[in-house]
């Protein structure tokens, strides 16, 4: 039996075109792992937003062919924040992306991690601690960050004064109201010891006015204290919002040392 022209075409065409869609994958896939890579490598050392430096010991990516997985040792990150410098360290740092979609970035943080900072009043802070898991995502769209989320687990540490303290489960979310110009915040803590305070569970939301005011810091255009200092001369402030907490606890009191170093 021979097969006529119409005939071979519904029989070879499926096969062309999942061979053709293959090939575009593979070679995009490499188009864009190979930018990234040479991207992240004249980083290195340099910053990456105004005031704020990236750098690593080491990366590897992969996740052909639908998917960027980048693995970094010894990635830390420095700069000029709200008020003083501030610095993170992390023994290992992953970052997983889709090559195609929705703007959404995963990241992974493992080992020993070391933070410090300055808070609102310029007093200096340096903790470090070994979560069992610490993770985080950021939604990006065209004016920059829209939402970020950031979830650890089992965390054990030194404070500053390098008494240890321990937090089961601490959680942080950022993002811009969608009703109103502002930027909607929210912290949690459960189970937290450390050598000054002890307490089951925590959570406080709080709002920032004025949240137009800090696109240029989300968008990567301006550096974090010039951000805030504009922030604050446009009349931008924190609004307390729904809070809840062990009781006889200083929730304001709290919620304040944890998030005035941001603003």
């Amino acid at each position: 039996m021979t097969l006529n022209y119409s005939s071979r075409f519904w029989l070879y065409a499926p096969l062309a075109l999942f061979l053709g869609l293959a090939a575009w994958a593979m070679t995009y896939w490499w188009v864009v792992a190979s930018a990234l890579d040479k991207k992240l490598t004249a980083l290195n050392g340099r910053q990456a937003v105004p005031g704020i430096t990236l750098s690593y010991d080491t990366k590897t990516i992969s996740g052909f062919p639908f998917n960027i997985d980048v693995v970094f040792t010894g990635f830390r990150i420095e700069g000029a924040g709200a008020h003083g410098p501030f610095a993170w360290q992390s023994e290992k740092f992953a970052l997983h992306a889709l090559t195609y979609g929705a703007v959404r970035q995963i990241y992974e943080m493992a080992g020993q991690q070391a933070l410090s900072w300055q808070d609102g009043s310029g007093k200096s802070h340096h903790i470090t601690f070994l979560p069992a898991t610490m993770r985080a995502s950021a939604d990006l769209n065209a004016k920059g960050l829209n939402r970020f989320d950031l979830d650890i687990m089992g965390a054990g540490g030194k404070d500053s004064d390098g008494a240890p303290f321990t937090i089961a489960r601490a959680q942080f979310h950022m993002r811009h109201d969608p009703k109103l110009d502002a930027l909607d915040l929210m912290v949690s803590a459960d189970q937290v010891k450390t050598s000054s305070l002890s307490f089951n569970s925590l959570s406080a939301y709080s709002t920032l006015s004025h949240g137009a005011v800090l696109a240029p810091l989300l968008s990567g255009a301006q550096s974090w204290p010039e951000a805030v200092a504009v922030w604050h001369a446009a009349g931008g402030s924190p609004q307390a919002g729904r809070q809840a907490a062990d009781s006889g606890m200083d929730i304001a009191g709290v919620t304040e040392k944890v998030l005035s170093p941001l603003y």
